[in-house]
């Protein structure tokens, strides 16, 4: 089964036969993208206005509450200053809501907060008092994705990107 860009455990192993334990490297990524794609819940959408048309959710957290590291889906981390740059670009450059990474728009971007330590500081908030991560909200305006959105057919935020992976 494919995960963190790997064909399968035995691919994983074998593309990393240098590392001095190969399956031991490659089983602690595979526990943490099937840990990661458990807590994936955490980017569904957590607020609909159905008068408004508009749905906010968390599109990526970098670092949870407690300090943690977030692995994302891919076996990947981001760094909380890349997902800052990823975001103000998004907003600066691109701005679309759209359904599965396909080019048509369906929605326009209402709210865009990355946080970060600094942020929560100059709020007066406690450092872990939120995730460092983006917190989006758009406006839906495509009948037909709304009304997939109220029926729960699409319930997630992701984001969408290029990166250069860099080994750890």
């Amino acid at each position: 089964m494919p995960f963190a860009g790997y064909a399968s455990f035995q691919d994983c192993v074998k593309r990393n036969a240098d590392k001095s334990d190969p399956s031991a490297y490659c089983g602690t990524i595979q526990r943490a993208v099937e840990k990661a794609d458990a807590e994936d819940r955490r980017f569904h959408i957590a607020k609909i206005d159905e008068d408004r048309r508009l749905v906010f959710g968390w599109a990526s957290v970098a670092v949870k509450k407690d300090g943690q590291r977030v692995i994302d889906s891919q076996g990947d981390l981001i760094a909380p200053e890349d997902l800052e740059d990823a975001a103000y670009s998004f907003v600066l450059h691109m701005g679309d809501a759209n359904e599965m990474h396909e080019r048509e728009a369906i929605g326009r971007p209402v709210e865009s907060l990355v946080v970060t330590p600094e942020k929560l500081e100059k709020m007066g908030l406690p450092p872990d008092a939120l995730p460092l991560g983006w917190w989006l909200g758009f406006h839906i305006g495509n009948d037909e994705a709304w009304n997939r959105v109220k029926k729960g057919e699409l319930r997630a935020l992701s984001i969408e990107g290029a990166a250069e992976r860099v080994a750890a």
